[in-house]
């Protein structure tokens, strides 16, 4: 009768023992995740802006259009005004360019 006990003792102290051992496993886990979380999370701290040093004005741009400056007003009137004022330049006249130089190949 006690050969019985004893295998049933030893097979449950075995699975508890599996058992604290996975709980363990799942703990460390969780506390790693919660970690790495952690350290991911980065504080952010406001950066004041320093003002660029003033570059010399550029000679010339010939490629780059001159875009207004906004104005400090939002109204539709002013936005219309100011998309009316972009210079989109002719397209017909670049298709043309591009056109001859395809036919010059």
């Amino acid at each position: 009768m006690d050969q019985n006990i004893e295998p049933k003792i030893e097979q449950s102290s075995k699975k508890n023992i599996i058992v604290w051992v996975i709980v363990g496993v799942i703990a460390i886990l969780i506390l790693l995740g919660i970690w790495y979380w952690l350290a991911q999370k980065k504080v952010v701290t406001p950066v004041t802006p320093t003002p660029a040093p003033q570059a010399p004005a550029p000679t010339a741009q010939p490629s780059a259009p001159q875009v207004p400056a906004a104005p400090k007003e939002d109204s539709v009137s002013s936005i219309n005004q100011e998309l009316n004022s972009i210079d989109t330049g002719s397209l017909d006249q670049e298709f043309q360019a591009i056109d001859a130089d395809i036919n010059s190949l």
